[in-house]
């Protein structure tokens, strides 16, 4: 394969890669899995194009020297290399806790995603610094048409033969869920693992002074007290709560269904979502129509929410990833918005 066609797979399965890896952390749904295995299937054609690459970065180490001019790309192909280490690694042996310098253990997932994150800006500056535009042929050519199938064909083949391996050896890798997390404290209550989206920390709230407020586009604004909540008829559904660093875990949950609480404070005809809104100020807008999926929980395994896991009130979303569990809920807003009027993912 030339210099020209390696470099433009490799710049077109990065920019892949992004985006599947982005979709994976919006996806929780059982029918989006599809958005994993291209994520999958691009990771071992990227190691599959390591040998072309190769042999093009020795050619220039051989032109050139060494020297500080190499600095930029030896960072980017360290981050590339550690991207792709951590991600095949966490797919079959698991690496589930690698220690890093002031952060301390963390999740080869979340080390797979930092180092991408990272890789990002290099790699932008080293396309645009070496940008070559592409030819008709490079594309669109017999022989190119060939040489992406077989690529295809052989990320597919290495990628199924990974995922069989996992299996024969019971590897940690091959009990991992569509999603790559692996369980963790099923139906034990507050003994699943605590984790908050990036800057949200956990709150210790007084149920005596806490209140639960339905406000917004509603006819009758609503307060709720705790005891409230707990004396009206309980709700219970068994969800999987699926976290993006790695882990999930199924519970049953108590509490007051969303549509219940929505419907007595009277919507407007125009209501189009229902944003949920925690005590850090952090929140997740959801479509009206799904509110009946939607639960404020009390209780997980008929034991109390403890702190960490958002006492006295969190949401249950099933089908959506951790992040739209919002913890430590004080309001319930009734909007006219659309559900997509919030960033995709959380900036707090």
């Amino acid at each position: 394969m030339s210099a020209r066609a390696t470099n433009l797979a490799i710049l077109a399965l990065l920019l892949a890669q992004l985006t599947s890896g982005v979709g994976g952390f919006l996806t929780g749904e059982p029918s989006g899995r599809w958005v994993f295995w291209a994520h999958s299937v691009g990771g071992f054609a990227l190691v599959l194009l390591i040998t072309w690459k190769w042999r093009i970065v020795a050619r220039s180490f051989v032109r050139r020297g060494g020297g500080l001019w190499a600095a930029p790309s030896v960072l980017l192909g360290a981050l590339f290399l550690g991207s792709l280490a951590t991600g095949l690694l966490w797919s079959t042996v698991g690496l589930r806790d690698v220690p890093v310098p002031g952060a301390g253990p963390v999740s080869g997932l979340t080390l797979h995603v930092a180092l991408s994150v990272l890789l990002v800006p290099p790699f932008v500056v080293h396309a645009a610094a070496r940008w070559v535009r592409p030819r008709r042929r490079d594309l669109a050519g017999r022989r190119a048409v060939l040489r992406q199938a077989a690529l295809l064909a052989g990320a597919v083949a290495a990628w199924r033969a990974t995922e069989a391996g996992a299996r024969a050896l019971r590897l940690d890798g091959a009990t991992r869920r569509f999603t790559g997390s692996r369980e963790e404290a099923s139906f034990a209550g507050n003994a699943h693992p605590l984790t908050n989206w990036l800057t949200d920390r956990t709150r210790r709230l007084d149920p005596a002074a806490w209140r639960l407020r339905v406000a917004g586009a509603v006819g009758r604004p609503l307060e709720r007290r705790y005891d409230e909540l707990l004396a009206a008829a309980p709700a219970e559904v068994e969800a999987v709560l699926d976290c993006t660093g790695g882990w999930y875990t199924a519970q049953r949950w108590r509490g007051v269904r969303l549509v219940d609480l929505v419907a007595a404070a009277r919507p407007v005809p125009g209501a189009r979502s229902v944003r949920v809104v925690s005590a850090t100020g952090y929140s997740r807008r959801f479509a009206f129509e799904e509110a009946g999926r939607l639960l404020l929980a009390t209780h997980v395994e008929g034991e109390p929410l403890s702190p960490g896991h958002g006492f006295p009130l969190r949401l249950v979303a099933p089908g959506h990833r951790g992040y739209h569990w919002v913890k430590w809920v004080t309001s319930v807003e009734v909007s006219e918005r659309p559900a997509w009027w919030q960033p995709p993912l959380p900036l707090q």
